[in-house]
């Protein structure tokens, strides 16, 4: 209707909304054909005439986000009353929809904030138990927070809620690290259910994750505290026992391990094909594309082991494509060498050490994860 109607052959015509008083399209006439727009015209409470013009582009949030700058006027009805009906509050002194949204906003506020720790608790397992059928683990997190939070903490609101005294009720060491997580993840899902209604308590949950997980680190030891008093000359001592070793396919694949940051399984089953110009690619036979991501630079020491086991090859002329070929089979690599290193921890006394324990006390761990996102992510991009 509103696209369809033609401006009057002189003067202006005024048509009123039958949705919303005081709002209507105003058509005017003009030497180019004249014009229309949509417009308020009411009496402020001072009994003052307003007249106002809605403009798509000015008054219109999303006109140049949805690019409507061809639009017909008629495809900006709606949103033309939703700003008809603010101003004509505005002038009014009646609440706008600012002012609503913000009085729900701090109603929203007050109730969350008014909220008792333990009456969100109970709400949060009542509204699981409608929607789970693992009651063993509901019964679990009532009797965890029965236990570990007090009853203090639990009279407390979200207002004035303790977070210090409530991370450490809820990482204290005498929680098993089972039952720590399972607490650990119903208080912080609680706080965010909350901070979803009043934005600002995420500041809370942020303050209380921080906090466990401080405390959690300086609880947390060493799982094998005699790894720290290996000395680099006893490294040294298992390294020449290593590249000594009649076993040398189990024994220098360990050496290599501890030479390079890379995973053991890649080395197990390394390929000579594999090292280019001192640079070894452990890549799987159909993941050629991930070079760039899992490279590893040999240097000296690492080219030192690679010449021992070119050696090794040499003296009983194999023709493996592999480094550590099994002994069975040329045509396949060796698969563990875990056995092989519970004689040589036993050998230095280092019994129950973890290899990789011990392999990341010598040297740092390598962290392609971000390198294999990237590609993961981006790789759909790439024809070539």
């Amino acid at each position: 209707m509103v696209d369809a109607i033609d401006p009057p052959i002189r003067g202006e015509t005024w048509i009123g909304d039958n949705h919303l008083d005081h709002f209507g399209l105003r058509v005017w006439a003009g030497k180019k054909g004249g014009g229309k727009a949509y417009a308020i015209r009411l009496r402020d409470r001072s009994g003052v005439l307003v007249r106002e013009t809605f403009r798509p582009e000015r008054d219109y949030a999303l006109f140049w986000w949805r690019r409507d700058r061809d639009k017909p006027l008629g495809h900006f009805l709606n949103a033309a009353r939703t700003w008809a009906r603010d101003r004509i509050a505005f002038h009014l002194g009646l609440p706008t929809s600012a002012d609503r949204s913000e009085r729900a906003w701090q109603r929203r506020k007050a109730k969350v904030l008014s909220t008792m720790i333990g009456d969100a608790f109970d709400h949060k397992i009542a509204r699981l138990r409608r929607s789970s059928k693992d009651h063993l683990y509901l019964d679990q997190i009532s009797n965890l927070v029965g236990s570990y939070v007090p009853k203090a903490i639990l009279a407390s609101t979200f207002d004035d809620v303790p977070i210090r005294e409530l991370a450490e009720a809820i990482s204290q060491p005498g929680i098993s690290r089972g039952n720590g997580k399972v607490l650990r993840s119903f208080v912080g899902g609680v706080f965010k259910d909350a901070g979803d209604q009043f934005g600002p308590l995420r500041r809370k949950l942020k303050a209380l994750q921080r906090q466990c997980a401080k405390n959690l680190d300086s609880r947390k030891s060493p799982p094998f505290p005699e790894i720290f008093k290996i000395s680099d000359a006893d490294y040294q001592r298992l390294f020449d026992a290593l590249e000594a070793d009649k076993s040398w396919r189990q024994a220098l694949a360990i050496r290599l391990y501890f030479a390079t940051e890379a995973r053991l399984q890649p080395i197990l089953r390394a390929r000579w094909s594999n090292i280019i110009d001192s640079i070894w690619y452990p890549y799987l036979p159909d993941e050629r594309k991930l070079w760039f991501v899992s490279r590893q630079p040999l240097r000296d020491e690492g080219m030192r082991i690679l010449a021992l086991i070119e050696r090794r090859h040499r003296e009983e002329q194999l023709a493996s494509p592999y480094l550590f070929p099994s002994p069975a089979s040329e045509n396949a690599p060796i698969k563990t060498v875990q056995r092989h290193w519970q004689r040589c921890s036993q050998n230095f006394g280092w019994n129950g050490l973890l290899m990789s324990h011990v392999v990341l006390r010598h040297r740092p761990r390598a962290n392609h994860s971000y390198s294999l996102e990237f590609y993961q992510r981006f790789s759909v991009f790439d024809r070539f």
